[in-house]
């Protein structure tokens, strides 16, 4: 017998999660997790309403081995980093690179759709609840 599974985004939809930390001071960070993103899709603009460093992840693994990577490395190859970027208070939008695609990497049958796995990390001056917004085209549900 076959299981059936809800579809959350129709391929090719575009769809914006937002999620936000709790209150940040500068250099500290934050863990968050954006849901109904789909299993791959192409990321089109992702903001911030407060100066900061983020990364996005493939899986929780990947965000927790890379947690405490300074700014100024760049991510290892495979590391499981799917984007790494930084706001400003004169540009909180990024639209997102070329070739800025996504996927999860924790596909199972358990959990069909995880969320995708984000670091915030407050790199302005003052202690500031930072709001993390990705907008992205949902290639698989």
């Amino acid at each position: 017998m076959a299981s059936w599974l809800p579809r959350t985004q129709v391929p090719g939809q575009q769809v914006s999660v937002t999620r936000t930390t709790t209150p940040l001071l500068p250099g500290a960070s934050a863990l968050l997790d954006l849901p109904g993103m789909g299993r791959l899709g192409h990321f089109l603009a992702i903001s911030t309403d407060a100066p900061a460093w983020l990364s996005l992840y493939s899986s929780a693994n990947a965000r927790d081995a890379d947690g405490s990577r300074p700014v100024s490395r760049d991510p290892a190859p495979g590391s499981g980093v799917l984007l790494d970027l930084a706001t400003t208070a004169e540009a909180l939008v990024v639209s997102a690179p070329p070739g800025g695609t996504y996927f999860s990497g924790e596909v199972t049958t358990a959990s069909p759709q995880p969320p995708l796995r984000a670091l915030v990390r407050n790199t302005g001056t003052s202690q500031a609840a930072i709001a993390l917004t990705v907008t992205a085209v949902v290639l698989a549900p």
